[in-house]
């Protein structure tokens, strides 16, 4: 029989052996953003691709020794040649930054998914350590002792590189003080696709040894990458000992919080980051980070249009003088009147594309006038669309009521968020919103007696205008273009009001406006609030529109393609958000007819995004037509 005391040592062992895993994925990671301040999305990537090259080279039977290294080198490879011919141009723009990495993801998602299928991959556990070590009742696989050997001698390894090497020293002095190094002769260039690529051969000496242990699969890419990120911060950027440490905890937690709080676990993984970023930003034994732009912005001036665009300018000029209301009563009309020109499948198109310009101009609030970039507003989304199943499920309300009871839970849950996350700055306010959102992400996702977990929720209410008969198909179509023109009207009020412009003057000058007696914390609290309350709003409307809600409405990648509305049409404008809306879900249905490789044209836009057009649509159309101030879209 086996005892307690044998399952709770078992228990702890494995969560070393995975410690030790996460520890050469987050070292890699620690050194690039504690170096290039550099929040590597596309770690987790190199990790899986190294993963499923192992599996593909040992299937082909060259060795697990060579199948590693293959695997290795060839993440390290990948990402030193993403810094030099991406990344690099994007010094300090950690917003570009996070979008650039982002879409490699994407791209390396679907690469994956063609090359190896969906389908689960292990790689076998080589001969010499396909045996087991006796422990009571029980034994226990050497693989896994394996790993945490291997974890402890690349720790070891790590250290001496770092404290007595003179690459280790311009490494250190690089983390301590950048600006200070490159005054000392640091080659900054060769350093940064140094320390990149040392980062992807760590990622890819994980993925390679993992490989027998965790397999390689769709999605372990972006679960790796999280469990790094908590790592990371945890320990503390750019420390070697925190990390290990922290690692070790953070295995640990994992393995026993899966036996003591089955539905609680993830919950228990990020409360530690989230705490830590709280209270103590430097982690156990780091350097909080200092030097880093808040957003990323073009700093190209307007020119005089010239050629066909200057033959233009006089109709632009027209058009910017058109009163605001009569471009709302033409909005009204074309809404009113679009069910009756298009089919029932354009209805549904737009629908969509309505919800998410709502989500959009919500995200714009804390993004464009703000300035306060977050990578969580998915549980707001998906919080919103949770709310109104949980409640059609346990009150049997009308479906109006529901949703406005649904938009209210989501106030109070973003004023809770908004206290939390406003406790950091720049970059940390991004991680914290990273960890606030996947708490909400594994409360849903585990709690399956509350949400159902993976298996998700029906919701067969269905949301119509009043006057418009239920069983019309356009029924629900103009319950949400009424929710959007009434949403539209408040947020162009918004753009134009002083709330507008105290939000924009917090970006880099919040000392001043402070010094000029404007309490800065209620303004971005209210900011928070207030699009995490539209946010919710439009994710309410998304699951009367879907029937179905899942955890997937609250995870990383929702938060994602939300950035990616705001920042495609223009971050700042008020119809940069509709216009990204419009683009981005026009896109994503024109492009899914003709082909599966959506993911990859997504990573694709993300990138072309972030380096060609930091403005957006409506910026880049302000630059190439100047007008005044008050008259830009």
């Amino acid at each position: 029989m086996i005892g307690p005391s044998t399952v709770w040592t078992l228990s702890i062992i494995n969560g070393v052996a995975y410690g030790s895993l996460l520890f050469l994925l987050a070292a890699g990671f620690s050194m690039i953003f504690g170096v290039l301040k550099v929040i590597n999305l596309a770690h987790g990537s190199l990790y899986l691709a190294a993963a499923y090259l192992t599996y593909s080279l040992v299937e082909a039977g060259t060795g697990m020794v060579v199948a590693v290294a293959g695997g290795a080198i060839v993440a390290a490879l990948v990402a030193a040649l993403s810094e030099r011919f991406l990344l690099y141009r994007l010094q300090g723009q950690y917003l570009a930054q996070v979008l650039v990495t982002l879409g490699l993801l994407h791209i390396f998602a679907d690469v994956f998914h063609g090359v190896w299928g969906g389908t689960p991959r292990v790689v076998q556990v080589p001969d010499i350590w396909d045996w087991s070590v006796p422990m009571g009742v029980m034994s226990y696989p050497a693989y896994r002792l394996f790993l945490i050997g291997c974890g402890l001698t690349v720790a070891l390894a790590l250290w001496w590189l770092l404290e007595r090497t003179r690459l280790g020293s311009i490494v250190r002095a690089a983390v301590d003080d950048e600006e200070m190094a490159q005054t000392s002769g640091v080659v900054v260039p060769r350093l940064r696709w140094i320390v990149f690529g040392l980062g992807g051969l760590l990622a890819g000496l994980a993925g390679g040894l993992g490989a027998p242990f965790l397999g390689a699969r769709s999605g372990l890419d972006l679960e790796v990458f999280l469990l790094a990120l908590v790592v990371v911060v945890v320990g503390g950027i750019g420390s070697l000992g925190g990390a290990y440490l922290a690692a070790m905890l953070v295995g640990v937690i994992d393995s026993v919080g899966k036996i003591l709080f089955p539905e609680a676990s993830m919950f228990m993984l990020f409360l530690p980051l989230l705490l830590i970023l709280l209270f103590r930003p430097s982690g156990l034994s780091g350097r909080v980070l200092t030097h880093v732009v808040p957003v990323s912005r073009d700093t190209r001036g307007s020119k005089e249009p010239e050629g066909f665009a200057r033959r233009l300018q006089p109709w632009v000029e027209r058009a910017r003088t058109v009163p605001a209301w009569k471009v709302g009563l033409a909005l009204l009309a074309i809404l009113a009147l679009f069910p009756a020109m298009s089919s029932p499948y354009g209805v549904g198109i737009l629908t969509l594309i309505l919800i998410w310009a709502i989500v959009g101009l919500g995200f714009n609030v804390l993004l464009g006038y703000a300035g306060m970039p977050s990578f969580g507003h998915a549980a707001f989304f998906g919080g919103g669309a949770y709310a109104v199943a949980l409640l059609a499920k346990h009150w049997q309300g009308p479906s109006w009521l529901l949703l406005v009871a649904a938009v209210a839970c989501m106030t109070v849950m973003a004023a809770i968020f908004g206290v939390l996350a406003l406790r950091t700055r720049l970059v940390y306010f991004l991680l914290a919103t990273v960890a606030l959102g996947q708490l909400a992400w594994g409360v849903m996702f585990k709690w399956r007696s509350l949400s159902g977990g993976d298996d998700g929720m029906r919701l067969g209410e269905k949301l119509s205008m009043p006057g418009v008969p239920a069983e019309s198909s356009s029924a629900f179509y103009y319950a949400v273009a009424a929710v959007f023109f009434l949403v539209c009207v408040v947020f162009y009020r918004l753009h134009k009001s002083h709330f507008k412009r105290v939000l924009q003057g917090l970006q880099g000058n919040d000392r001043r406006l402070s010094a000029l007696g404007y309490d800065t914390w209620v303004y971005q609290f209210a900011a928070f609030v207030l699009s995490g309350t539209i946010t919710g709003l439009a994710g309410a409307l998304f699951a009367f529109h879907a029937g179905f809600v899942s955890p997937q409405l609250l995870g990383i990648v929702i938060s994602a393609k939300i950035m990616l509305i705001t920042i495609l049409g223009g971050a700042g404008t008020f119809v940069g958000p509709l216009l990204g809306a419009l683009v981005l879900i026009g896109a994503e249905e024109f492009v899914t007819r003709w082909t599966s490789h959506w993911e990859a044209f997504q990573g694709i836009l993300f990138i072309s995004v972030a380096i060609l057009a930091p403005r957006g649509l409506a910026g880049a159309f302000n630059r190439l037509f100047p007008a005044r101030p008050d008259q830009q879209a």
